[in-house]
């Protein structure tokens, strides 16, 4: 088993319509990612089109690389969590990808960002 935490020091989004690619054999139509990077590994949270297969999570810690694979109705919270939280965490996991993810640390209630 592996597992990677870091902090998400920068990240790039982008957006299309119906892009294809293929992931483990399968065809999907991407309509947006966000990656996150730290120095050296990276996170990769698709969004697909809803006619899309949905892969598997995974995290291949030789390559460095973990993603998911989400609905595109969802890509708002996380884009509005990147941009908007500080610090961010990814958390990745070979023998449970499916809890890939990334989130803040504890925070007071009603804290404001600065």
């Amino acid at each position: 088993m592996a597992t990677k935490q870091f902090t998400v020091n920068t990240y790039k989004m982008a957006l299309g319509y119906q892009n294809s690619a293929t992931w483990n054999g399968k065809k999907i139509k991407i309509q947006g990612y966000i990656t996150c990077y730290d120095k050296d590994h990276r996170f990769i949270m698709y969004f697909l089109h809803d006619s899309s297969p949905v892969p598997d999570p995974t995290y291949i810690p030789a390559n460095k690389v973990g993603a998911i694979f989400l609905p595109f109705k969802d890509m708002p919270m996380y884009v509005d969590m990147v941009r908007n939280e500080k610090p961010v965490y990814a958390y990745l996991n070979s023998t449970h990808p499916e809890w890939n993810s990334i989130k803040t640390s504890n925070e007071p209630v009603g804290e404001e960002e600065s």
